[in-house]
């Protein structure tokens, strides 16, 4: 059975499993339809879906603001339970941040620990890309990337924790997804 949920992100919905289907996470954009994974190739075979974003056990999907999710809603379940009645293997993932300095270290902890079961809650996840002179410059995924409330999340969750457990952090900041 696949629970769809409403995200805080209208233009995406997050799709639930009652298994995990995903070992790591990773994020496909329209110009991966060309993916080796068959799910993200038939999924993108929907003209009007334009992130793709998979993690452990739920996959999000955020659609072009031309859309409705009544005209793209069935055949996306119909993709996607296609893909599970065929044995689809879970995926894995390997997520390639390898921090060496302690203070992205104590970041990616704080992320961990505290932030990513939140965001992963509303169908996204936030990953540190780089920190450098105080500002930890990080990336949104999945429901997260484009979300009119990201913003607001960012600086008044993320950043505050953060800088709550890791003092020498400044300041956060979100690229964008092509800075990825």
């Amino acid at each position: 059975m696949i629970n769809v949920v409403d995200t805080p992100n209208p233009e995406t919905k997050k799709f639930v499993f009652e298994f995990e289907i995903s070992e790591g996470s990773r994020e496909f954009l329209q110009k991966d339809k060309n993916s080796k994974i068959k799910l993200v190739n038939d999924l993108f075979k929907i003209d009007f879906i334009e992130l793709i974003f998979i993690d452990k056990n739920f996959i999000s999907i955020k659609k072009k603001k031309s859309s409705e999710w009544t005209n793209i809603l069935p055949e996306i379940l119909s993709i996607i339970g296609g893909n599970i009645q065929k044995g689809m293997e879970k995926f894995v993932f390997k997520n390639e941040n390898n921090f060496q300095d302690e203070i992205s270290i104590r970041i990616e902890q704080v992320l961990n620990e505290k932030i990513r079961p939140a965001v992963a809650m509303d169908g996204g996840d936030i990953q540190l890309k780089n920190y450098k002179d105080g500002v930890a410059e990080v990336l949104l995924k999945g429901a997260c990337a484009g979300c009119p409330s990201s913003t607001i999340t960012l600086k008044h969750g993320v950043e505050r924790m953060i800088k709550h457990y890791v003092p020498e952090v400044n300041s956060v900041e979100a690229l964008n997804f092509d800075e990825s």
